[in-house]
């Protein structure tokens, strides 16, 4: 449990699909009041993962797995209307494309060449992180300071590009420079079963990447995330996070356009309606 008498806000944050293979790639933040992820009445809820453990992407129908989810999303209408969540969803592929810029010598006498993958890894594991936090603190007002700490699932991807320390130095100083009343006092690392929060959104990345990549169940595993999805949505436990949620899409020039994630899961019930419609 998380005790700090000064924080207002709690952010986590994960992602989900980050190979280049992967049809859907995303990030994704979630801020909730630290006074309301700390109620008495959500003890239950932080709890969940004493029990269960939450990794969507191993999930492959187990019984005990399936019920912790199913929990989860239960406990969290309790804070569902309290918390603002914003997903960014990029391409590597196309990133790597735009890395081609870097492709020359850029010191003819020394022959030093631009690394252009550690470029576009640097830039989605740094920049990107920093434009889903940032969006969460906007728009509190400037009429008190607002102290956040970050909880980010430990990657090893995250500690080479030191993201907590850098996101915590550049989020500050966007702060300062853009007259923000916010201040990010804290920036941790959190492994598997820490923080309920950073379990929750794993598997609300994990959800929605599916819902976007909108599959065929051609395999045992994507057949039981369908079907949990689909009870998920049947039982109303998936819509009160759904509402709260962004979904960004990174364009050419790097600008966020926004998409409708209430489209996406329509669709996703239309390609399995049969199923969806016999629970």
């Amino acid at each position: 449990m998380i005790v700090h008498r000064n924080t207002d806000l709690f952010i986590f944050f994960d992602e989900s699909g980050k190979e280049k293979r992967d049809k859907v790639q995303l990030m994704g933040g979630l801020v909730i009041p630290a006074n309301i992820y700390n109620n008495e009445k959500l003890k239950p809820f932080r709890e969940l993962n004493q029990e269960y453990q939450y990794h969507w992407s191993q999930y492959k129908g187990d019984s005990k797995q399936k019920s912790g989810m199913i929990k989860l999303l239960k406990e969290a209408r309790l804070l569902a209307e309290y918390c603002r969540i914003n997903f960014i969803r990029y391409s590597t592929t196309k990133l790597t494309e735009k890395g081609r810029m870097f492709d020359y010598k850029s010191n003819q006498s020394s022959g030093y060449i631009l690394d252009k993958s550690e470029i576009v890894r640097k830039m989605i594991y740094t920049k990107l992180p920093e434009r889903i936090v940032y969006g969460l603190l906007r728009g509190y007002g400037q009429n008190r300071k607002i102290n956040a700490k970050i909880h980010i699932e430990h990657a090893t991807e995250y500690e080479t590009f030191e993201l907590a320390e850098d996101i915590q130095l550049q989020l500050n100083m966007h702060s300062l420079y853009r007259g923000e009343s916010f201040v990010i006092e804290d920036c941790v690392y959190c492994r598997k079963g820490e923080e309920i929060g950073v379990e929750l959104t794993d598997i609300l990345l994990g959800i929605v990447r599916t819902i976007l990549e909108n599959p065929s169940p051609e395999s045992k595993k994507k057949k039981a995330q369908i079907t949990l999805i689909l009870e998920l949505l049947k039982a109303e436990l998936l819509q009160p996070l759904i509402k709260r949620l962004r979904l960004f899409e990174l364009k050419e020039y790097n600008e966020l356009y926004e998409v409708s994630i209430e489209s996406s899961v329509e669709l996703f019930i239309s390609n399995h309606f049969d199923e969806y419609v016999s629970m």
